[in-house]
């Protein structure tokens, strides 16, 4: 450091969730002068697992999607690829409800033809999407799929899929962004059916994984390469552009001066301190859903009913204390104790805000009372684990075009300010890999 009023480095990265981390990785291979700025004690960001009485709870994201060539390279340099752990055939199985009871969702179209989750009409009716004129214009997503395959197709099997998601509402939700290889398939082919049927290769579905000691494994492996490029407890609390460089206060106090500096952190976070008022308006109109995610370990042979499978998500009529559960210890083993297992329920959303409002030994019980019922299970709670996100998961609303493009718009005027993290182009932790990948190299 020099002796001026402020510190000088090449390239500041606000935040050491995954995006951060990611980026400040390639930057340290190429030897490049750089900081990371966290201000929290800790790494990690959305990813991070907790480990108790044996088992391995992870308050948020619970895999990762090897979907792009990024996640496979970041592995591969990492040297962590022995400690990945794949799932198991119960990964497939995933469960809906009806009637009170657990009913596996079809894994075939012949499957799906004599199953009773939809009604006669209701099959019938996906039939008739090729014949429907492709959308104009942007929709929600429960326009969308109510035009093309019908109400009843959207209320059984959608929303309850995008529940699990983002937790959002799928009338709010953008068709585009939310789910945009439907979206390109009907605007491509002019329905969704036809254009899954004339892709020139079939694509296969990407392996999730996780590790021995859960995702952390993952975060911790970037921290141990970049460790001495980190400051914890360092808050950014302004940003602000002298000339061709940019200026951030640190704690209301020292003040660093850089020629790039790329923000990981949260929309609303980065809208109370960057200097341009339009885009931090526009940055506050992205909206976060809370989440509580309850982790409990339970006896494994007390359970009566067959949970073999991912886990189960509900729908707004099924009337649950939560929005689904991931069994895990069923697709994980190794994540609990023998003879134990461990689930993670998903509470709040958009869906049940008012919910979370709730005394918490109530909703608790609550949501033992419906899972109990729900699996048949007579057993103790081993083990509780539970974690709030105030602000959980950012939604991909209908203004999502516009303030895209307002961020694309503001880093062309404002040269090497990069805007990265999971509410700009894609949510999922293998999205941020690789975006931060891609990044790292125009550094």
């Amino acid at each position: 450091m020099n002796n001026r009023s402020f510190n000088e480095v090449e390239t500041i990265i606000l935040g050491a969730g995954i995006s951060g981390l990611t980026l400040g990785h390639y930057l340290n291979k190429r030897d490049k002068d750089f900081l990371i700025f966290e201000s929290s004690k800790y790494i990690g960001g959305n990813i991070s697992t907790k480990n108790k009485k044996g088992f391995i709870c992870e308050n948020g994201p619970n895999t990762v999607l090897i979907n792009n060539k990024s996640v496979q390279d970041l592995i591969s340099d990492l040297k962590i690829k022995n400690d990945i752990i794949y799932p198991n055939d119960n990964n497939k199985k995933r469960f809906l409800i009806r009637k009170g009871k657990l009913i596996e969702i079809p894994q075939s179209l012949a499957q799906f033809i004599m199953s009773n989750i939809l009604s006669l009409t209701a099959k019938i009716r996906i039939f008739f999407e090729i014949f429907i004129k492709k959308s104009d214009s942007n929709l929600s997503v429960y326009d969308f799929f109510s035009r093309r395959f019908g109400k009843e197709f959207h209320d059984i099997l959608i929303e309850p899929f995008l529940t699990g998601v983002y937790a959002g509402n799928t009338r709010k939700m953008s068709i585009k962004y939310v789910l945009k290889k439907i979206w390109e398939a009907e605007q491509n082919y002019g329905s969704v059916i036809l254009g899954f049927m004339k892709r020139e290769s079939r694509n296969i579905s990407p392996k999730s994984f996780n590790f021995k000691n859960g995702l952390s494994d993952l975060t911790n492996a970037l921290q141990h390469k970049i460790k001495d490029k980190i400051r914890f407890t360092s808050k950014i609390t302004s940003i602000s552009k002298i000339g061709n460089l940019y200026e951030i206060t640190v704690n209301n106090d020292i003040k660093y001066r850089c020629s790039k500096l790329i923000s990981t952190i949260p929309a609303y976070a980065l809208s109370e301190i960057i200097f341009d008022k339009k885009l931090s308006q526009n940055l506050k109109k992205i909206y976060y859903c809370p989440i509580y995610v309850l982790h409990l370990g339970i006896e494994k042979q007390k359970i009566k009913d067959d949970i073999s499978g991912f886990g189960v998500l509900t729908k707004p009529s099924d009337n649950k204390s939560f929005l689904g559960i991931i069994f895990n210890s069923r697709i994980f083993p190794h994540v609990a104790p023998s003879e134990k297992d461990l689930m993670t329920v998903m509470v709040g959303g958009t869906r049940q805000e008012e919910l979370l409002k709730t005394d918490k030994d109530l909703l608790f019980n609550k949501i033992i009372s419906d899972i109990r019922k729900l699996i048949s299970y007579d057993g103790q709670i081993i083990m509780k684990h539970d974690f709030l996100w105030e602000k959980g998961i950012p939604q991909y609303g209908l203004e999502h075009d516009y303030i895209t493009n307002e961020i694309k718009n503001f880093e062309d005027k404002n040269k090497d300010l990069h805007i990265l993290g999971n509410y700009v182009n894609g949510i999922s932790v293998s999205d941020c890999i690789e975006k931060a990948s891609k990044l790292s190299k125009i550094l």
